[in-house]
């Protein structure tokens, strides 16, 4: 409950007020004579502290006491402090306060919020961003060249801010709203056949055989297979287990594998025992770096064998592609690639399930056939149905 305490030597402006916008529950307007803004509304926040704001007109007063009053009936009521804090102190917050973050993706959201977000709105209060200086941002983003994924990036990181900012009650809503974005560039994603699989896997290193393998039975992603440790994989099973790096919740889960799978990755830890119990690891045995992999390993294992573009990636797009072909359930799918919903799923790889929609009108198409010869029609009677053909 909101209140206001009235001192004995408050002065009441004479003029009639309306009782319910000066109730002294909600608040009150006083008036000082012998100061430059002698109109000034007193009333509690939500949290009982009480504040008070100074004008030099009445009307301005009525109007800002009447706007409190509704905010806090509504439930939206913001602390004005708080809202003048700006995009770059807070972003820095928001970011300290991210979990579950691998160390490669904490870095990029850094990158990309110190070159393309601060520098625009490092120095405005949160309370002062605008849609349209967002909309203005984004086409100066558009005109400087950036593709549409690095705009889209930058804009996700600067919605995700402020979102946080109205649930702390900074402001009262987002200022994203209404905003236009190019278009995304969908990456042209590759699948190899299985025979592919197996001449990039016998062209890499030997080492990076078991590597190539379970990326494209699997489905894991690049990172996760890094981070595979040894306590993690269960051969005898047929399973191993993604703990890290967990991009959603849904990441973290378990994963069977091939029996042919089993085979390879017991062999390959005991020809490469590795640092730290990882799975897969550097030439000298420490934890796999990604660059380096590429470039020493991967790209040219690429072109000696399935030839360019090909990316560590596409063995997880491969793994879909198989998956499709020997007719998996997409929720199967999807819960082995870690989507945090089978609308991911459909949204990245929809069209190759294209076929399945002939497939399936052709299953129908069979059932129908099976079931009508089932029946024995007798000359001028009534069809009968085997129920025991």
């Amino acid at each position: 409950m909101w209140s206001a305490t009235l001192s004995d030597d408050t002065l009441f402006d004479p003029e009639p007020v309306t009782p319910n916008l000066y109730d002294p529950i909600m608040g009150y307007v006083e008036r000082r004579p012998d100061r430059p803004r002698p109109w000034r509304v007193r009333y509690r926040d939500p949290a009982g502290r009480e504040r008070s704001r100074s004008f030099v007109r009445r009307t301005d007063a009525d109007r800002f006491l009447h706007s409190v009053e509704t905010d806090m009936v509504r439930g939206d009521w913001t602390d004005p402090r708080l809202g003048r804090l700006t995009f770059g102190d807070w972003s820095t917050s928001v970011e300290a306060g991210r979990v579950n973050v691998a160390t490669s993706t904490r870095d990029n959201y850094r990158s990309v919020l110190r070159n393309l977000v601060l520098p625009t709105f490092g120095s405005v209060p949160v309370g002062a961003i605008e849609p349209g200086a967002i909309r203005e941002w984004i086409a100066d983003l558009v005109a400087d060249g950036y593709s549409p994924s690095t705009i889209r990036r930058a804009y996700t990181l600067l919605r995700e801010a402020l979102e946080l900012a109205v649930g702390d009650q900074m402001i009262p809503r987002s200022p994203c709203r209404n905003i236009a974005l190019p278009k995304a560039d969908r990456t042209e994603m590759r699948f190899l056949t299985i025979n592919e699989v197996e001449a990039l896997a016998d062209a890499i290193r030997p080492r990076y055989r078991a590597f190539v393998l379970t990326g494209a039975y699997t489905g894991l992603r690049p990172g996760e297979l890094a981070a595979l440790r040894i306590d993690r994989l269960d051969i005898l099973r047929r399973q191993l287990r993604v703990e890290e790096p967990i991009k959603t919740p849904a990441a973290r889960r378990t994963v069977s594998f091939p029996p042919f799978l089993a085979e390879v990755l017991a062999a390959h830890v005991s020809a490469y025992p590795g640092k730290d119990g990882y799975v897969f690891t550097a030439p000298e045995g420490g934890r796999l770096g990604p660059s380096l992999f590429r470039r020493r390993m991967w790209y040219p294992a690429v072109r000696a064998s399935v030839g360019e573009p090909m990316r560590p990636h596409d063995l997880r797009h491969t793994q879909v592609a198989l998956l499709i072909a020997a007719g998996e359930e997409p929720y199967v799918i999807s819960k082995r690639l870690g989507h945090a919903s089978i609308r991911t799923t459909y949204d990245i790889y929809g069209h190759l399930f294209e076929g399945r929609d002939r497939e399936a009108a052709d299953a129908l198409e069979t059932a129908r056939t099976e079931a009508v010869a089932a029946q024995v029609r007798p000359k001028g009677g009534p069809a009968i149905t085997q129920l025991h053909p």
